[in-house]
């Protein structure tokens, strides 16, 4: 099989090294074609459904110049594009196998499931103009009865994969303690911070000694809580009312100048090597929940400031199994091994159960 359907994809390989050079006449256009046409053959065979060469080349073609420019030499071009032909090739049998299954099954795929994709299709790629959408499929040399086929098939395909998808979805506390313990070098994790902050940047009127005091006398009210509506109401500060005393998150989504006042001025977990040293210096001081001095950076011809405040903190070292980023990332993990290794073995049952032929 190997190199037979390497020659036979060899035409594809000169078709694009003759196409980077120059474009071809009609007669070599038209020798070309015929060419592709004349050796076009079957490739596979999947329950009695035939896989051409062709078939495998229209798979194929989108991915082409990217296996070109990936490429350092023709030979390992040509390598490359047999490995992704022969890749194609199982995974289309592959594909048949499955559609052949559920056809063998008291199953039934409602036409309604068609017509929905269908119409989908033509509302969000045509206009909702079912004329253009055949007029497209006439270009791309196909038929409305030959599309609905391919649209029922992937349907299938999709619906039978998400069957064994979710059987092994769940997973359990053991595989997640074991996996932990196989991969734990990969949970180690540096000192971290968990930060709120504020920036405040000089307004077009104000002078920076303006800018200064009101970062200040902000600072001072996050640090007393029971002032922080009057400070509002002073810098005629807007946003939604309040409901209960004004919180550090409050604050910074009203008043803060950067990225994280949506998130109340939540800034994550951050490594604190990181970190600007000027915050490690004024966070390394502070308690969990405390708010520090407004910190001067000067960006640019106008100064900004920086009030931060410590919501927790982690030492370097193992991160515990038991700490919710680390299950979500091993949760995330396992279902994954999980569902790959379940599609696997049916996809193993499968082939012993139907015929499959790769000539």
């Amino acid at each position: 099989m190997k190199s037979s359907l390497l020659c036979s994809l060899l035409l594809l390989t000169a078709a694009v090294a003759t196409a980077q050079l120059k474009q071809p006449s009609l007669e070599e256009a038209a020798a070309k074609r015929w060419s592709q046409i004349n050796a076009d053959r079957i490739a596979a065979d999947a329950d009695g459904q035939g896989i051409t060469l062709s078939d495998v080349r229209r798979q194929i073609d989108p991915i082409v110049g990217q296996l070109r420019a990936a490429a350092r030499t023709d030979r390992e071009f040509e390598q490359a594009l047999q490995q992704a032909a022969q890749e194609t090739l199982k995974s289309m049998a592959e594909r048949q196998i499955v559609i052949a299954e559920f056809r063998a099954s008291s199953a039934n795929l409602p036409a309604s499931y068609i017509d929905a994709d269908i119409e989908e299709t033509i509302r969000r790629d045509h206009g909702g103009d079912r004329n253009r959408f055949v007029a497209a499929l006439r270009a791309a040399g196909t038929t409305p009865l030959a599309y609905r086929k391919t649209i029922e098939d992937r349907i299938i395909f999709e619906y039978m994969v998400g069957q064994i998808r979710r059987a092994a979805w769940d997973v359990n506390p053991g595989k997640i303690q074991e996996y932990y313990d196989k991969n734990k070098a990969d949970f180690v994790r540096k000192e971290q911070v968990k930060l709120r902050q504020i920036t405040i940047t000089q307004g077009a009127a104000e002078k920076p000694e303006e800018t200064a005091a009101r970062a200040q006398a902000w600072a001072e009210a996050l640090r007393q809580p029971a002032k922080i509506a009057e400070l509002m109401a002073r810098y005629k500060v807007g946003g939604k009312p309040l409901n209960g005393p004004a919180t550090f998150a409050d604050v910074a989504e009203r008043i803060s100048a950067d990225d994280f006042a949506r998130k109340g001025g939540d800034a994550g977990w951050r490594n604190v090597e990181d970190l600007n040293q000027t915050v490690v210096e004024a966070v390394r001081k502070l308690k969990h929940g405390e708010v520090s001095a407004p910190l001067k950076f000067e960006v640019g011809a106008a100064p900004l400031y920086v009030i931060v405040s410590p919501e927790a903190s982690r030492p370097q070292g193992y991160a515990p199994v038991n700490d919710p980023e680390v299950m979500s990332e091993i949760e995330t993990k396992v279902r994954s091994i999980g569902m790959k290794a379940a599609i696997q073995r049916w996809l193993d049952e499968l082939r012993a159960k139907h015929y499959v032929q790769l000539r």
